[in-house]
């Protein structure tokens, strides 16, 4: 059994077998993740079972972002050894944050509070700040919609940031990009949109992109822009990282730095499905709309590096 200390998504698992013997031994045996470390993990729910291995072969196990603090690989109803060469867990941590007083944050704790009725500020300062947020479940997607309300001032040229997974594999990104337009980043294709800017009074931006006809559009405060043929077929991978505020997928410093965000992010929901028209207008008016089943700002679960402020709206 593997302890991680606390908490992890998992995405995968990869498993060497022995490569001098004995490699049939392996056969039938389970991965499993979760919290409970009694009887060696052993109680914890399943993510793959292995059939068959050759000598010194090495094979990755998705686990889809499994939840769990114990990794365990067993042989069940057979009393013999399990013999492996390596095992590497491949996850992050499982994030979470709460609040003293509706002000501070205090990392690492559990909450079902969220960050309703709060923004996120991130400051103008040299050095980079982000937030790391986690999702409800992995980002294997073959449709979505992502919604937030985004505050900042005049931007001029610059290229900016609004959303970013990163994965070994894949990626999804938003960006405000440097001649005014928005830009839908995925699985090395983008796509250019031609939107009003964003305001110092503030922008209800959402974004639906599915995979089967290719169909992408922006919706800027309720309204609907062209729709645009984009990426057929793909499939978004799962096991990357989401950050708030800063560009994973920038190549230098300065290009990180010049793609910062600076002003305040609010109200992100993101769910597996295109929302209908009259939702994603329910969702900028703030009138009864699906609970975010990736990202839900109600309960979202998150943590802060650097210099970022959770303030009242």
């Amino acid at each position: 059994m593997v302890d991680l200390i606390s908490a992890f998504q998992v995405s995968a698992v990869v498993v060497t077998n022995r490569g001098d013997c004995c490699e049939s031994r392996i056969k039938g045996a389970e991965i499993l993740i979760g919290d409970l470390p009694e009887k060696g993990g052993t109680m914890n729910p399943r993510c793959a079972t292995i059939s068959s291995m050759d000598l010194g072969e090495t094979m990755t196990f998705n686990c889809a972002g499994m939840q769990g603090q114990y990794v365990t690989i067993t042989i069940p109803g057979r009393r013999e050894f399990l013999s492996l060469c390596e095992v590497q867990v491949l996850g992050h941590p499982w994030l979470h944050i709460v609040h003293d007083g509706g002000r501070n944050p205090v990392r690492d704790s559990e909450t079902d509070l969220g960050l309703q009725g709060r923004v996120l500020s991130f400051l103008n300062e040299s050095k980079p700040s982000c937030v790391i947020i986690s999702p409800l479940q992995p980002l294997n997607l073959m449709e979505f919609t992502l919604c937030m309300r985004v505050v900042t001032e005049y931007l001029g040229d610059r290229k900016v940031i609004l959303f970013s997974y990163h994965s070994p594999n894949d990626e999804l990104r938003i960006l405000r990009e440097s001649n005014g337009h928005f830009g839908l980043h995925m699985g090395g294709q983008s796509v250019m949109f031609a939107l009003p800017d964003l305001s110092t009074f503030g922008s209800h931006l959402c974004v639906t992109w599915e995979s089967t006809f290719g169909l992408a559009t922006f919706w800027m405060n309720g309204k609907r822009s062209i729709r645009k043929i984009y990426n057929v077929g793909h499939v978004l991978q799962p096991g990357g990282t989401v950050l708030l505020g800063q560009d994973q997928s920038a190549q230098t410093m300065s290009e990180k730095q010049n793609r910062r965000f600076v002003g305040e992010i609010t109200d992100l929901y993101m769910w597996d499905y295109v929302l209908q028209p009259q939702d994603i207008e329910n969702v900028f008016q703030m009138r009864d709309f699906p609970s975010g089943n990736i990202f839900d700002w109600k309960i979202l679960s998150y943590k802060i590096k650097g210099n970022v402020r959770v303030l009242p709206k």
